[in-house]
C-alpha cells in the first residue's frame, strides 16, 4: 500500500461566507484521499490567485512532514481492544453513525489474531469517506468530516483503549 501513496495538496475556495481559499495535505493513490492536516485559509474576496498561495507553501509543507510524523507514529502504538477504540475514536470525532458503524463492523470482520496498530484502525476509518461517497454525500459535507478525520491523528490513541464495550 506504501507504494501506491503519494503527497497532494487541495486547493478549494468559495464565493460565499469568509470569502477564503483553502489548502490542505493529503495522501493520495488509494480509493479515496486521506486528509491527513487542517485547512490553511487565504482571505481572497474574489481577488486571490494560485500565486497567492505560494506564500503558505512553505507552511503547508511543514504541516505535511509533521501530519506524515504522526501518521508513521501510529504505527507504534498498539492497542488491546481495537473495535472499541475505534468506536471511541469515531464518536469523539463525531463520525456520521451509520457509515461509522458499517466501517466498525467491516473492520471488526477483518481483524484477525495479529496485532493491531492505531495505524491500521486510522486506515479503516477512512471507509467512512468511501462509504458516505458512495451514498452520494455532498462534497461539501464530505470535506467536513475528513477535517474531522484527521484530528484523529492528534488524539492520544491508548487513552481509548477501553476493556469494556464502547456503544455509539
Amino acid at each position: 500500500m506504501a507504494a501506491k501513496i503519494m503527497p497532494g495538496i487541495r486547493f478549494c475556495t468559495s464565493d460565499t461566507g469568509m470569502a477564503s481559499a483553502k489548502t490542505a495535505a493529503l495522501l493520495l493513490g488509494l480509493s479515496y484521499p486521506i486528509h491527513i492536516g487542517g485547512m490553511l485559509a487565504i482571505e481572497h474576496r474574489g481577488q486571490a490567485k494560485i500565486e497567492d498561495f505560494t506564500a503558505n507553501l512553505d507552511m503547508m509543507f511543514a504541516q505535511f512532514g509533521n501530519a506524515v510524523a504522526m501518521l508513521e507514529k501510529l504505527t507504534e502504538i498498539y492497542l488491546d481492544y481495537p473495535v472499541n477504540a475505534m468506536t471511541a475514536i469515531c464518536k469523539k470525532l463525531s463520525m456520521p453513525k451509520k457509515a461509522a458503524l458499517e466501517a466498525i463492523d467491516m473492520f471488526e470482520g477483518s481483524l484477525g489474531s495479529s496485532a493491531v496498530t492505531a495505524h491500521d484502525i486510522f486506515m479503516a476509518m477512512q471507509e467512512i469517506i468511501f462509504i458516505l461517497k458512495t451514498e452520494g454525500t455532498p462534497e461539501s459535507k464530505l470535506l467536513i468530516i475528513e477535517e474531522n478525520l484527521a484530528r484523529a491523528l492528534t488524539l492520544r490513541w491508548t487513552d481509548y483503549d477501553y476493556a469494556k464495550a464502547v456503544s455509539y
